[in-house]
């Protein structure tokens, strides 16, 4: 990854390779505004970290999801003391 990419040029990049949903996470699923995914039914694909150079606060993952049933995207979250315990929990569970 180019470490001069933000994680909103990442998503853009990923949206040209087809990666176009935006998931997010609720009620221990990972849903979409029409779908909701259960572990079994997700893949991470690959995981994107970024560390904001003058903020400590900028620490952020990006994951990238295909589901079961074709479905492609993103998710990003907090890194670190940011992170969203019960995503990362998800996400590490899940098949990949």
């Amino acid at each position: 990854m180019d470490a001069m990419k933000t994680v909103a040029q990442k998503i853009e990049e990923l949206k040209i390779e087809g990666y176009t949903e935006n998931f997010f996470f609720e009620e221990g699923k990972l849903k979409t505004e029409d779908d909701s995914f259960d572990i079994k039914d997700i893949k991470e694909v690959k995981e994107y970290r970024f560390e904001g150079k003058s903020n400590p606060d900028d620490l952020s993952i990006l994951y990238q999801i295909s589901t079961s049933d074709g479905k492609k995207g993103t998710i990003a979250d907090g890194f670190g003391p940011n992170a969203n315990q019960e995503l990362t929990e998800f996400i590490l569970q899940a098949e990949s």
